[in-house]
């Protein structure tokens, strides 16, 4: 289990290159309503309003099981896809370091960080038009580099990759889109799809603060449910390599964000 200490002295100065927790440990939590994107926990993700309606793509398709046989083991997953590719983010780049995770999973090499970030500055955002996927410039919401993800933006990413993948919450969900919450996401990691969701970094790390919204963007590599570990792909700090916390935590940390889930197409 990965030490989720209080980060002290993390707090990240307008000069330097921030996150070592990705998203600077002085940032507020601002008090938001569930129908907005992913509120900065630590300027991960947030700024920018969800989408009112997540754009068209053609009929739903035909609804698949929730959850496939149990593996023999009752481990969903690959605990491994936790670590292989993991990297600490070094700005408020949080959305972008899970997708990067999630790029050398399924293609064998994943961008550095540096990369991933040159590309989202490159790449003109549909969830805000007329801004790039991702700013590099100081946020002065906590004074750290970057401003954070929109978590739509990051299926563009990863189309740039050839790799497909859908956005869903529970709203998105309840209108006949893919499913969310623990039991859809066990049957994700079982066909050996990638998981990217949105959490409470306090209540993952327990730290002191707002406990209401999401604001954190990691990958969920697997759970083991017999042992009741959800093992985790947060960038979030050199303390979170291999993080692993109870699935009631993680379910208390998802829930903030409606089960708000970006979930690859099965290869």
């Amino acid at each position: 289990m990965v030490n989720i200490a209080v980060r002290n002295g993390l707090a990240w100065l307008a000069a330097l290159a921030l996150l070592s927790t990705g998203c600077s440990t002085a940032a507020p939590e601002p008090e938001t309503s569930s129908s907005t994107v992913a509120e900065s926990n630590w300027g991960c993700s947030g700024r920018i309003a969800r989408p009112s309606k997540v754009k068209e793509i053609g009929p739903a398709p035909e609804p698949e099981p929730a959850v496939n046989p149990e593996p023999d083991d009752g481990v969903y997953g690959d605990p491994e896809a936790a670590t292989r590719y993991w990297a600490e983010q070094s700005e408020g780049d949080c959305g972008l370091m899970a997708t990067r995770m999630v790029i050398g999973e399924l293609t064998g090499s994943a961008p550095t960080e540096r990369e991933i970030i040159d590309l989202a500055a490159d790449t003109p955002s549909e969830c805000s038009p007329g801004e790039p996927v991702y700013d590099e410039s100081i946020d002065p919401a906590d004074g750290g580099v970057g401003h954070g993800t929109c978590t739509t933006d990051l299926l563009l990413l990863l189309d740039q990759f050839g790799i497909d993948a859908d956005y869903t919450n529970d709203d998105v969900a309840a209108d006949g889109g893919p499913d969310t919450g623990m039991d859809a996401l066990l049957g994700y990691l079982n066909d050996g799809r990638q998981a990217i969701v949105c959490v409470n970094s306090r209540v993952i790390w327990d730290t002191d603060g707002d406990r209401t919204n999401c604001g954190h963007l990691i990958t969920v590599a697997a759970v083991d449910v017999p042992n009741d570990i959800v093992y985790l792909g947060d960038s979030g700090g050199e303390d979170t390599r291999g993080e692993q916390v109870s699935m009631d935590v993680f379910e208390q940390a998802w829930s903030t964000g409606d089960h708000e889930l970006l979930v690859t197409d099965p290869r």
